[in-house]
């Protein structure tokens, strides 16, 4: 492949200055964002799963990255109409046609920044073409780039070039990428690997790049900080590796692990098992704070170093401290590299590390703990935290002049007529339309059509998923794919599909408020101070979860494995948390599909016995059928009261529940107001609401039901669960 720059020269990307220099400028355009040889990380990705595996079993979906552009010019650009497209270096036939990206202002004198959904996969080479208001058009490339797998590597010195032979990366198109992070460039990841220590040696990671990209067929690159000789204790907040290992992660943005090779400089210090655990506690703590999310920390056991030391306590040590870490929420085990003895050791007259022998041992080691990571989709907690960047959870709901990935349907009469979204709130214009999967991201103009202050868009036929029709919405009594009954017609049955059916007919629509928007309902009632300041003040805070199948999480797209994988709001709650603040989170969700708010009485004891110092009890979609609100304020009073008596000092924090659909038998919409009246009525110290009922009913002025279900009834789709979860956040949390 021909490259307008030599092997691995650009300047990355840097959270506040660019680079001077661009990849095959052209008059007038450099082409800065992107850059040579980097590598973004890939998100909804899917592993193949099992036919059998329920909804989920299928092939693998690749994923695909929103890729940051910027360019330069000189030449004033307000107005221009810019054009791009990513071709495959390799494979094709034919040139991928041009999109349209909107490219807004930078920090800069001349730039101009936007993003551009790309599919996983590469190298890439992105060409961009600018017709200025006056003028010739303005053209520019760079390559290669790709979109795939990306790892953060720190440690000490088995993780740098100390090991006997010098690797270079074996794949034909030179896929495996390492970042420097003080210079901020990328290259292929031949050794000496660009870590900060300068040794000049072999590392394991070349070998370990090529076997992912022969497993997985996407570039993968390295963020290596790893430096040799070092403790647990000089990786601590504050110290230079701890703000080198911030940067690098920072530098990225988004990766899918961290590789921590580390514990002989610990063995020879005799760091105690406690010391060593609470010691990386602590890095690790502080690092996903200053990332904003929680990529797994995998730890490999690496304590043995014969040329050094002879010492099987002090690495029993080490190693029991590893096993107690991999065991924690936000860890998990690596490969025990200390197996590798005999010919995979350097001897006395070597660099005493791994020979090459032990290098591509070590390197299969890492391989096979990476890649059966990544055979499993991720759930709970991780599965959140990775997508916590695109979610916007810390958005009040319905305030601020965007609404963000807000969820419709398309409806339509009948097949072959028009489709038409709706959203909540007349929009001054769309920013972005996108299928529910994050898979395609529809370009303005090219199907779809909205008119300044509707609160409607309109595609033309064929639409981008398949529409909903008006004859879908009823359906008669035994129906495939029908749940009893519509209210008042006991021969209507209602379309209920549970799993993705109605994921994979969502539309995502980034949009700007108008002027004359409805003011944001009030979410929030009472206050948790207790909450806050445990928060605040870094204590620990275990959560416990009470509630219904809205709860554990039905329907987010986690549940039948469906791009993004997103979970449900309990899952999404605990991990904003966790990066937002110094306090060690962690949660019992002791929720269960069908339940009433009975039966969260009668299982209380249960949760309680898990010490939570914050009880979210989120009942009533359940309860509103047997419509009588005064039973309901009473079993929620009667928790209310036993959660005191047995955790004085926890508060409790009650949820109003979404609106089901007010067709169905089971949810008659005049009792939900009832129900979260009698919930508000129990507010006070220490106590409070969250009031997703308003919610509801604040959107579904302009929405419809199907616009949020995730399976026609009862259940909030991914929108839906970010919805709960911005409201319980916006409880917890002050405002950023």
């Amino acid at each position: 492949m021909e490259s307008c720059s030599p092997r691995g020269v650009i300047v990355l990307l840097a959270a506040l200055a660019l680079p001077a220099a661009a990849v095959c400028p052209a008059a007038g355009l450099e082409v800065v964002a992107p850059l040579s040889w980097q590598v973004i990380q890939r998100v909804g990705f899917v592993p193949p799963l099992p036919a059998g595996d329920g909804a989920t079993g299928g092939a693998a979906v690749a994923g695909q990255a929103d890729v940051p552009i910027a360019i330069r010019s000189d030449v004033a650009l307000e107005g221009a109409t810019a054009l791009v497209r990513v071709v495959p270096s390799t494979g094709i036939e034919e040139v991928p046609p041009w999109q349209r990206v909107e490219l807004a202002a930078g920090d800069g004198a001349g730039l101009h920044v936007g993003t551009l959904r790309v599919r996983a996969g590469g190298w890439y080479r992105l060409e961009v073409r600018v017709t200025p208001p006056v003028g010739e058009p303005l053209e520019g490339s760079v390559e290669p780039f790709g979109v795939g797998e990306v790892f953060l590597v720190a440690g000490q010195s088995y993780a740098t070039n100390t090991n006997d032979e010098p690797l270079t990366v074996a794949d034909a198109r030179d896929r495996v990428a390492a970042l420097h992070v003080a210079s901020g460039a990328w290259r292929v990841a031949d050794d000496p690997q660009p870590v900060p220590d300068s040794s000049d040696g072999g590392s394991i990671w070349p070998a370990v790049g090529d076997a992912l990209v022969a497993a997985l067929d996407v570039p993968v690159g390295f963020v290596n900080v790893a430096w040799g000789g070092t403790s647990s204790e000089q990786w601590q907040p504050g110290t230079p590796l701890h703000e080198r290992l911030v940067a690098g992660g920072r530098g990225v943005g988004r990766f899918r692990a961290v590789l921590w090779q580390q514990g002989e400089s610990d063995v020879i210090a005799h760091t105690a098992t406690d010391d060593y655990v609470a010691a990386v506690e602590r890095i690790r703590g502080a690092a996903v704070r200053g990332w904003g999310f929680e990529p797994p920390w995998l730890l490999a056991k690496s304590t043995h170093h014969p040329t050094v030391y002879d010492d099987p306590e002090g690495e029993g040590r080490i190693r029991a401290a590893v096993d107690r870490l991999a065991a924690l929420p936000g860890f998990g085990p690596g490969p025990d590299t200390d197996t590798l003895r005999g010919e995979h050791r350097g001897g006395i007259g070597s660099r005493r590390h791994f020979s090459g022998a032990g290098q591509r041992a070590a390197a299969a080691l890492w391989t096979a703990v990476i890649l059966d990571r990544l055979a499993r989709p991720p759930r709970g907690v991780e599965a959140a935290s990775f997508l916590l960047a695109d979610l916007g959870l810390r958005e009040p709901v319905g305030s601020g002049v965007v609404a963000r990935r807000e969820s419709a349907v398309l409806r339509a009469a009948a097949a072959g007529e028009p489709a038409r979204a709706r959203l909540a709130d007349p929009a001054a214009r769309i920013i972005s339309v996108a299928t529910a999967d994050g898979r395609e991201l529809l370009e303005a103009g090219t199907g779809w059509h909205h008119e300044p202050g509707s609160a409607e868009i309109v595609f033309a036929h064929p639409p981008p998923v398949p529409p909903i029709l008006d004859a879908d919405r009823f359906l008669p009594e035994n129906a495939p794919h029908a749940y009893r009954h519509r209210a008042g017609d006991p021969r209507q049955w209602l379309l209920y599909r549970p799993g993705r059916w109605f994921h994979d007919r969502d539309l995502e629509i980034t949009y700007e408020r108008a002027a004359d928007a409805a003011p944001p309902p009030v979410v929030c009632h009472g206050s948790l101070p207790r909450t806050r300041a445990r928060l605040a003040e870094g204590k620990p805070l275990v959560i416990g979860v009470s509630g219904d199948s809205i709860s554990t999480g039905l329907d987010a797209s986690e549940i039948t494995a469906a791009p993004p994988c997103q979970p449900g709001w309990p899952d999404l709650v605990v991990a904003q948390l966790r990066v937002a603040v110094p306090a060690r989170v962690t949660h019992v969700n002791r929720a269960v599909a069908g339940w009433s708010v009975a039966d969260g009485l009668a299982d209380l004891d249960a949760l309680l016995d898990a010490e939570p110092d914050l009880v979210i009890v989120a009942y009533g979609m359940n309860d509103v059928g047997r419509r009588d609100p005064q039973w309901y304020r009473e079993q929620t009073g009667a928790i209310v009261r036993r959660v005191q008596d047995r955790r004085p000092g926890a508060d409790v924090l009650l949820v109003a529940t979404m609106l089901g659909n007010d067709e169905w038998i089971h949810t008659p919409r005049e009792m939900f107001d009832r129900y979260r009246d009698e919930l508000a009525g129990l507010v006070g110290e220490g106590v409070a609401l969250v009031d997703m009922t308003a919610v509801w009913e604040s959107l579904l002025r302009s929405k419809e039901v199907f616009d949020l279900t995730g399976n026609g009834l009862n259940h909030p789709n991914d929108f839906g669960h970010r919805l709960y979860a911005r409201g319980v956040l916006e409880m917890l949390l002050e405002r950023p």
